[in-house]
């Protein structure tokens, strides 16, 4: 439910005017989300200054859902963070060998990856990559950041590169791409519904694809021209992907390493 959290910063984010009651909204729910299964939509009107016809358009425009949803939302998102960080009980569960198994999980995770790593894989999207007018990284979450990375990495060397936070913008980037265009697509799981909904659009442009993901059975990866499969390993009993996105962004770098000894 970290998404909850996500999409409300990429409502901000996408927003020019903060002044906005839809904006003050959004920040109200974000410092106070504790507060919000227990509000009323009055007492969040009247919290924000504004009416509850203004706090049900915001429920639509955030994610075309009730407020009673929204409460909802709140409600999955405090019990998700309970569970992921237990403060009262972490003093007594952690310990250095914690640390040092974390360590230990990575290392061997890494090592799949670089043996699932073929140098002709990589090759072919390096030269994919110099081929195309505009490369598009897309990610949503923890993967957005990578996608940000490898935007970051790409425009160093000199190449036309996006990636976009918000939802709405990745599918108008999509959109917006011709078949001169590449889509490199990070996703671990590669079959969350925003993922579904993106490769989709675009398929219908005809939009090549390159997938960098821990499931080759995923929905990415059946409609992907190329797929870069990382180690599927990750620590079950957390929900953030500590070992995942280290892999991802492996091979975001061996990519970037190839492209800049290739053509540099």
């Amino acid at each position: 439910m970290y998404n909850f959290m996500a999409k409300l910063l990429n409502f901000i984010e996408s927003s020019t005017d903060h002044t906005k009651s839809e904006i003050i909204i959004a920040e109200y729910i974000l410092r106070n989300v504790d507060k919000i299964p227990s509000m009323t939509i009055y007492e969040l009107a009247e919290a924000c200054h504004t009416s509850p016809a203004t706090i049900t358009r915001f429920c639509r425009r955030f994610d075309n859902i009730t407020f009673k949803e929204l409460k909802e939302y709140a409600r999955t998102f405090i019990e998700f963070n309970d569970s992921e960080v237990e403060i009262e009980k972490l003093e007594e569960k952690f310990n250095v060998e914690q640390l040092s198994r974390y360590f230990d999980e990575l290392q061997t995770s890494l090592e799949e990856t670089k043996h699932l790593l073929q140098s002709n894989e990589i090759i072919k999207v390096v030269h994919q990559i110099h081929q195309s007018v505009k490369v598009s990284f897309f990610g949503v979450t923890f993967s957005h950041l990578l996608a940000r990375n490898a935007q970051f990495k790409f425009i160093r060397l000199g190449k036309y590169a996006t990636a976009y936070s918000n939802h709405e913008n990745q599918i108008t980037e999509a959109e917006s791409m011709t078949t001169k265009d590449l889509a490199v697509i990070v996703s671990f799981s590669g079959e969350t519904r925003f993922i579904v909904r993106l490769v989709k659009v675009l398929k219908n442009k005809g939009i090549p694809i390159i997938a960098i993901t821990g499931n080759e059975q995923s929905y990415l990866a059946q409609h992907a021209k190329q797929v870069i499969k990382i180690s599927d390993h990750k620590l079950e009993h957390l929900k953030s992907p500590i070992v995942e996105e280290i892999n991802l962004l492996s091979v975001i770098n061996s990519i970037y390493l190839a492209y800049s000894i290739i053509f540099k």
